[in-house]
């Protein structure tokens, strides 16, 4: 079950890498240094942080950046995130598309988060699939495929040798139209293609409909046929079997409905929430989320901060120690 605990504030410290002034916070058993605050305060029932330079004793002006936000998140190989979009996980806010990013780097690279006996996962990135690949009634020059392979090295920096998939289970590629994030998972090991959405058929989710005609499949079939035309390229050798793999959808009896404009709002939430938690047939699929609107919402509130402090404390982040 998910609980949700208050947020203790503890001691000022100086943050080494950003030079601003930082809080020390303790949420739900796990201490951060991460939070960037001078001012901690409550609006409208969330909690909002205000940035506050240091003095400037304790710090060289010259070294001090011009303003406010700064990189709060950066992996190994560059990947990163800034404080204004890790503060897109305040209460009631749309989550940053480069926040759901920074959660597939630590998926990817954090092995706290590999489990023993479970399938090596692939988390790409947001721009993996973009609005043009959708809407491109024919493609004779194969630029879907080249666009997505530039997805694909986005969500593996620094471990190109990757690319022809063979060392990965499972992959989730995140798809957001109008605030809406989803997952399409493919999973290679068992041959089988899987919807993740919070809306659920009957919330007024995501459509599947096949065609033979591109541009009058939905969203998630045209997401299908470019992977499996990657794969072809890959010479991947269940190319013509995943091919053949229809997309199942994902029931959940807590899935959203549309009418309600929280469902949106905490669309990110519940999509990160799918990425750390599905492993396919492999185990059953729980998130621990309520079927009642307002134990879910506090869910996701409680997802929203832990979820800040699991990417900044990641090992993966180099500024969480």
């Amino acid at each position: 079950m998910l609980v949700t605990r208050r947020l203790m504030v503890y001691k000022i410290v100086v943050c080494n890498s950003c030079r601003l002034k930082l809080r020390v916070l303790r949420v739900w058993g796990i201490t951060t240094k991460c939070t960037p605050a001078g001012r901690l305060r409550k609006e409208r029932g969330a909690w909002t942080l205000t940035a506050q330079r240091t003095s400037a004793s304790q710090v060289n002006p010259d070294e001090a950046p011009d303003e406010f936000p700064c990189v709060l998140f950066e992996d190994k190989f560059g990947a990163r995130a800034k404080a204004h979009a890790l503060q897109s996980l305040a209460i009631d806010i749309n989550v940053s598309e480069s926040v759901v990013d920074a959660w597939a780097h630590v998926l990817n690279d954090d092995l706290n988060f590999s489990l023993s006996g479970m399938p090596i996962r692939l988390f790409y990135v947001h721009t993996t699939v973009v609005d043009w690949m959708l809407t491109l009634e024919t493609d004779p020059t194969g630029s879907r495929v080249s666009a997505f392979e530039c997805g694909l090295k986005s969500s593996l920096i620094g471990r190109h040798h990757l690319v022809d998939l063979h060392d990965f289970a499972m992959v989730f590629v995140p798809v957001l139209e109008v605030d809406h994030y989803y997952l399409v998972v493919f999973d290679l090991e068992d041959e089988r293609i899987y919807l993740i959405d919070h809306s659920g058929d009957r919330g007024s989710g995501v459509l599947l409909r096949d065609s033979k005609t591109y541009i009058l499949k939905t969203t998630p079939f045209k997401v299908k046929e470019i992977f499996v035309e990657y794969l072809k390229v890959m010479n991947y050798p269940k190319a013509t079997a995943m091919q053949s793999s229809v997309i199942l959808r994902e029931d959940h009896p807590w899935s959203t409905i549309h009418r309600n404009a929280t469902p949106i709002v905490d669309s990110g939430v519940f999509a990160m929430r799918h990425m750390e938690q599905f492993m396919g047939s492999r185990r059953n699929f729980f998130y621990g989320f309520s079927v009642h609107g307002a134990r879910k919402k506090d869910q996701c509130n409680y997802l929203r901060k832990r979820y800040a402090a699991e990417i900044l404390l990641s090992p993966v982040n180099k500024y969480g120690d």
